[in-house]
């Protein structure tokens, strides 16, 4: 109660005041101001009156299954009002509800889990025997190794004349983007037909730990079609 004794005050320790829950001091204090307060007298008398009609009730016979029930709402709020005020006590709760939950639910599933493991792994072991993989080695591409350029496609055209040694330099998308002849000499007309015969062939280009790069081919042309020199 505050040091300060008004009707509010008083009428809100009525009902303490009617039950002897009051500490002696209060108890003291509402019943001095009750001898010169008509108004909470009359509050103190409806308090009263309720209190008798309220004691005079039947009482209602709670079945064992809602008392249970009951214990079991007051236990919980008791340990939830321990847990706001110790941290100890918060960390021994974390702990007991994750062990319930292991044994809730992991423990169930543990064992059927396990003999599924177990059986895979058997199964697994009966069956290995019959998988035979043969690995294709054919479009492999060595990793690492330089690869020299390779006539994919002739051109359609054909060279009159002798035969004559060319070097062709094949870009990385296999298209040829120079030539020259390294040996003799050709003339205008030739140097034409030489360019005619090798632009319109198809190559492979060379390639450098595994990607496509710029690459010199030495061939030879002859007035039939291209041969690989070297």
């Amino acid at each position: 109660m505050t040091a300060e004794m008004n009707c509010n005050s008083i009428r809100s320790t009525l009902w303490d005041f009617a039950a002897g829950t009051l500490c002696e001091s209060d108890r003291l204090m509402v019943a001095s101001h009750l001898e010169g307060c008509r108004e909470c007298n009359l509050h103190r008398a409806e308090v009263r009156s309720l209190r008798t009609g309220l004691k005079s009730l039947p009482q209602k016979s709670v079945s064992s299954l809602l008392e249970t029930r009951l214990r079991v709402v007051a236990s919980r709020e008791r340990s939830r009002q321990a847990l706001r005020r110790n941290m100890a006590a918060r960390m021994a709760e974390l702990r007991s509800r994750a062990k319930l939950v292991f044994d809730n639910l992991l423990r169930p599933i543990a064992v059927p889990a396990a003999g599924g493991v177990l059986a895979s792994f058997l199964c697994f072991g009966i069956l290995v025997d019959t998988l035979h993989v043969h690995p294709v080695w054919d479009n492999d591409i060595p990793f690492g190794v330089y690869t020299e350029v390779m006539i994919d496609d002739v051109s359609p055209f054909s060279l009159d004349g002798h035969d004559v040694m060319v070097q062709l330099t094949v870009d990385k998308d296999g298209k040829v983007s120079d030539f020259e002849v390294p040996r003799g000499t050709a003339s205008p007309e030739e140097l034409r037909d030489i360019g005619n015969l090798v632009l319109f062939g198809s190559f492979v280009p060379a390639t450098a730990f595994g990607q496509p790069v710029t690459g010199k081919i030495l061939v030879t042309i002859s007035h039939v079609n291209i041969n690989i020199r070297g």
